[in-house]
C-alpha cells in the first residue's frame, strides 16, 4: 500500500462521515420548522454524497497535506451533529453544513463530474428524505388540525360562558346600584351622628387633658424641689468625702515620694559602689601585672650581671642582655599607668557613693526649701558633669611602639 493510501486511511475520514450520517439518520425531526427541515435535508444529502465519494476516490490523485484538514473538518462536523442530537439547536446543523461545504471544496478539484454512484446516492437520499419529510408533514398537519378543532370547541364554550357572565354582571350591577344608594343613605345618617358624638368627646377629652396637665405640672414642680434638695445634699456629702480622700491620697503621695526617693538614692549610690569595686579590681590586677613584670626585669638584670662576672664576655654582649630585660619595663610601665587611672576612677566613685549615702541623713533635719536648694546644687554636681581628665602623662600605643622600636634598634647596634 502506497504512503498516499496509508495516510488517507490513518485519518479515518470515511469512518467519521459515516458516523455523522448514522447519527443524523437517528435524529427525529419533530418540532422543526420548514427552514430548519431545509437545513437538515441539505446536510443529509451532502453526507450521502460525501460518504459515497470518500469511499470511491483514489487517494494517490490528491496531495497528502489535504487529508489532515479534511479529517479535522469531519471531526468538527461529527461533533456538531452529535450536539444537535442532544440539544435540538438548529445552529449546530448550520455549522455542520459549513464544515460539509469546506470538505466539498477540498475534494472537488479533481472530481468535477457526477459519477453514477453519486447520482444514485443522491437519488436514494432525496427519496428517503422526501418520504421522511412527507410523513413528518402529514403527522404535523394532523396534529395542527386536532389542535384547531380543540381550540374551536374551547372558543365556543368560552363564548357561551361569556354570555352567561354578561347576564350575571347586569343583574349584579342593578343590585349593586341599589346597595350603594342604601349605603349612602345610612352613611349620611351615621356621619351626622358620629360628628355630634365626636364633638362631645373632643370637648370632654379636652377638659380632662387640661385637668391632667395642671396636676402634672404641680406634681412635677414638687418632685423637682425634692430631687433638688436631695441632690444638693448628695453633692455636699460627696464633696466632703472627696476632700477627705484627696487629703489621704496626698499624704500617701508624700510618703511614697519619700520612700522612692530613699530607694532611688540607695540604688544610685549602690551603682557607684559597684563601679568603684570594679575599678578597684582592675587597678589591683594591673598593679600585680606591673609588679610581676618589674620583678622579672630585676631578676633578669641581676642574672645577667652575675653571669657576666663569672663568665667574662665583651661589654657589648652584656649591654645586649641588659637591654633585653629593659624591654620588660615598657609593659610594666603601661600596666602601672593604667592601674593609676583605674585607681583614680575608684576614688571618685567612692567619694560619690559616700556623698549619696549620707545625703538623706544630712538633709532630713533641714527645712523643705533648703533641702530642695541643696538637692538642686548636688544634681548639677552629680549629673551632666563632663569627665575630668587625668593630669598624669598618658602612654599611648604610638609611644609604646616608639619605645620598643628604640630599644630594639639599640640592642641591635650593640650586638
Amino acid at each position: 500500500m502506497s504512503r498516499w493510501k496509508t495516510n488517507f486511511k490513518n485519518q479515518q475520514i470515511a469512518e467519521r462521515i459515516q458516523s455523522s450520517l448514522t447519527t443524523l439518520e437517528s435524529v427525529k425531526t419533530e418540532g422543526l420548522s420548514p427552514n430548519d427541515l431545509t437545513e437538515f435535508a441539505r446536510l443529509f444529502r451532502i453526507l450521502k454524497i460525501l460518504a459515497a465519494r470518500v469511499t470511491t476516490l483514489d487517494p494517490e490523485l490528491y496531495n497528502q497535506a489535504l487529508w489532515p484538514n479534511c479529517a479535522q473538518l469531519a471531526t468538527n462536523m461529527q461533533s456538531q451533529i452529535a450536539t444537535f442530537a442532544q440539544s435540538r439547536n438548529i445552529a449546530h446543523i448550520q455549522q455542520a453544513n459549513t464544515y460539509a461545504d469546506d470538505i466539498l471544496n477540498s475534494l472537488r478539484p479533481l472530481d468535477t463530474e457526477i459519477k453514477p454512484e453519486d447520482a444514485k446516492s443522491i437519488s436514494e437520499a432525496s427519496a428517503a428524505l422526501y418520504q421522511k419529510i412527507v410523513v413528518e408533514l402529514n403527522k404535523r398537519a394532523d396534529e395542527v388540525k386536532t389542535q384547531l378543532d380543540s381550540l374551536a370547541n374551547a372558543t365556543t364554550q368560552t363564548k357561551a360562558r361569556l354570555d352567561e357572565n354578561n347576564k350575571i354582571i347586569e343583574t349584579q350591577k342593578t343590585r349593586l346600584d341599589q346597595s350603594i344608594a342604601e349605603f349612602q343613605k345610612q352613611f349620611s345618617t351615621a356621619q351626622d351622628t358620629r360628628g355630634k358624638d365626636f364633638t362631645a368627646e373632643t370637648k370632654k377629652y379636652g377638659e380632662e387633658f387640661v385637668k391632667q396637665t395642671n396636676k402634672f405640672e404641680t406634681d412635677f414642680k414638687a418632685a423637682s424641689e425634692n430631687r433638688k434638695t436631695t441632690f444638693d445634699a448628695v453633692v455636699t456629702a460627696t464633696a466632703e468625702q472627696s476632700n477627705a480622700h484627696l487629703d489621704f491620697l496626698k499624704k500617701r503621695e508624700e510618703e511614697v515620694n519619700k520612700i522612692f526617693g530613699a530607694i532611688g538614692t540607695a540604688a544610685l549610690a549602690g551603682n557607684f559602689k559597684n563601679t568603684a569595686d570594679r575599678e578597684a579590681g582592675a587597678a589591683n590586677l594591673l598593679r600585680w601585672i606591673a609588679l610581676v613584670l618589674m620583678g622579672a626585669m630585676v631578676g633578669i638584670a641581676v642574672w645577667a650581671f652575675t653571669y657576666s662576672l663569672t663568665h667574662p664576655t665583651d661589654w657589648e654582649v652584656f649591654a645586649f642582655r641588659l637591654g633585653t630585660c629593659i624591654i620588660l619595663a615598657i609593659p610594666a610601665f603601661y600596666a602601672a599607668n593604667e592601674s593609676s587611672k583605674h585607681r583614680e576612677r575608684e576614688r571618685l566613685n567612692r567619694k560619690v557613693h559616700l556623698e549619696l549615702s549620707a545625703i538623706d541623713a544630712y538633709l532630713v533635719l533641714l527645712p523643705e526649701h533648703q533641702r530642695n536648694e541643696i538637692k538642686g546644687k548636688l544634681t548639677e554636681k552629680f549629673f551632666g558633669v563632663a569627665e575630668s581628665k587625668h593630669e598624669g602623662e598618658n602612654v599611648t600605643k604610638k609611644d609604646l611602639f616608639g619605645m620598643l622600636s628604640t630599644a630594639v634598634n639599640n640592642l641591635t647596634k650593640g650586638k
